[in-house]
């Protein structure tokens, strides 16, 4: 996570895998703006601790994060007009600009920068747990979203996306518990749960 966007948040001992909320009840987002998923098939594993959203979003290399030095997350709609001047010619056409899970509560939402959509009926709906490993495959080629927990897949919670994408968390820190999630580049799972070596 080479992005830090909000004051609540930080890497976790220096490690850029890893970051942890820092404000109670206070929302910051990481974001890996340094690998961009342009095509192709893409599998990123991440250990969460507390409630985290987990998701994509539209690369924006001209975003100045120290702009929002108090809460954010790119379903704000104050931010709105500065996430849409970012907009390029390559984002195609797809009106999914950022697409989030919840781990909460297994939901998902997603925004075009002018509405924000629910679906929490979404195929495989199931929520993750402190100490679950989340899973999401990103595959540009069907333009679907896929989601696995412990290796197990759970469903495609979007589908309609095109264009390039970068994986991002956005954490709080609760009166019990401080969100903390690292992420890692996992094998491609293949359809029947086996895993690509």
């Amino acid at each position: 996570f080479d992005v830090l966007i909000g004051g609540y948040i930080e890497h976790r001992n220096g490690d850029k895998t890893a970051v942890c909320a820092t404000g109670d009840l206070m929302c910051s987002t990481a974001i890996s703006s340094s690998y961009v998923m342009k095509s192709g098939a893409h599998y990123a594993e991440f250990l969460i601790t507390g409630g985290p959203y987990i998701g994509i979003v539209r690369p924006m290399p001209g975003l100045d994060a120290d702009s929002y030095p108090d809460v954010f997350d790119f379903f704000d709609d104050r931010f709105y007009p500065d996430f849409l001047a970012q907009r390029t010619d390559d984002w195609g056409n797809s009106d999914v600009h950022a697409c989030e899970y919840f781990c909460d509560d297994g939901g998902m939402r997603w925004t075009d920068w002018h509405d924000n959509r629910f679906d929490d009926e979404w195929e495989g709906r199931e929520s993750c747990q402190s100490g679950d490993t989340f899973g999401m495959l990103l595959n540009l080629e069907e333009g679907t979203l896929t989601v696995y927990k412990n290796n197990r897949r759970l469903g495609v919670m979007m589908d309609g996306l095109s264009g390039p994408y970068c994986w991002y968390v956005s954490l709080y820190k609760s009166q019990t518990v401080t969100g903390t999630v690292s992420i890692k580049r996992g094998a491609l799972p293949d359809f029947d749960g086996a895993t690509r070596t």
